[in-house]
């Protein structure tokens, strides 16, 4: 599939829930009367992203973003509380650093993430081995309905992730995208594209992909991560949450 067509994966749940509504009630006797005013009225809740203006796509992606980006904290203090529980080795003092980077208000590079890498193959942040709240963080991190079955749906997030990332390589690259592309590829990852340039999203979402081409199925839970690893620090995210 194309990268146009796996972002519309991603996209499509969440456009069904808003619609539903309108579908059920438009299917009533008179329903319409009530229903059709009243989407116009409130887009972003009973559109489809498909009916939303330039002007409401940009305005709901920073609300929705806003949202996202409330989660990040509490995911990186869930990985900081099982820092201790991994046993005294170099790969331990190559995470006690990534930490302390985010900690300060930096960004680890490529390198010191992968370094890191076998931490997400096995215990203790393999997806296998998250907690049921950690596992909500990054739901809801990732803008995704919190269900019962939080395991398989992060599983599948990180499989559209990883198969949008290996899309892009095999479409040309990150230099050939469009500067709409661009910046959904970067709302997707969960960064804040306003006021940035074309270059610095190229730059970040290249960093996003040198990791993601390192990765396989065994490794999903550290591309979920990629989010806290790459954007946790960023200017134009502290924008919107202070």
């Amino acid at each position: 599939m194309t990268r146009e067509e796996i972002e519309l994966f991603v996209k499509m749940p969440s456009d069904m829930w808003r619609i539903a509504p309108v579908l059920i009630l438009s299917a009533l006797p008179f329903g319409n009367y009530i229903i059709f005013p009243l989407a116009l009225m409130k887009p972003k809740k009973l559109l489809s992203s498909h009916f939303w203006s330039i002007q409401q796509r940009a305005e709901f992606n920073v609300e929705d973003l806003k949202e996202r980006l409330r989660y990040n904290r509490p995911i990186l203090r869930c990985l900081q509380a099982k820092l201790e529980l991994i046993p005294d080795s170099e790969v331990k003092e190559n995470w006690r650093r990534v930490l302390a980077l985010l900690g300060s208000g930096v960004h680890p590079s490529v390198n010191e993430v992968l370094a890191c890498k076998e931490l997400f193959c096995k215990k203790p942040y393999h997806l296998a081995y998250l907690s049921y709240t950690h596992m909500g963080h990054l739901l809801k991190m990732l803008g995704i309905r919190r269900s019962l079955f939080r395991r398989k749906k992060l599983k599948y997030r990180a499989f559209l992730l990883l198969q949008m990332d290996r899309a892009i390589e095999r479409e040309g690259g990150v230099d050939v995208l469009t500067t709409e592309a661009l910046k959904n590829a970067c709302h997707i990852r969960g960064l804040n594209t306003r006021n940035l340039a074309n270059q610095d999203m190229k730059d970040w979402l290249q960093q996003w992909i040198s990791v993601s081409s390192n990765i396989d199925a065994n490794a999903y839970s550290l591309l979920l991560h990629c989010p806290i690893f790459f954007a946790y620090n960023h200017p134009q995210n502290w924008v919107l949450i202070y």
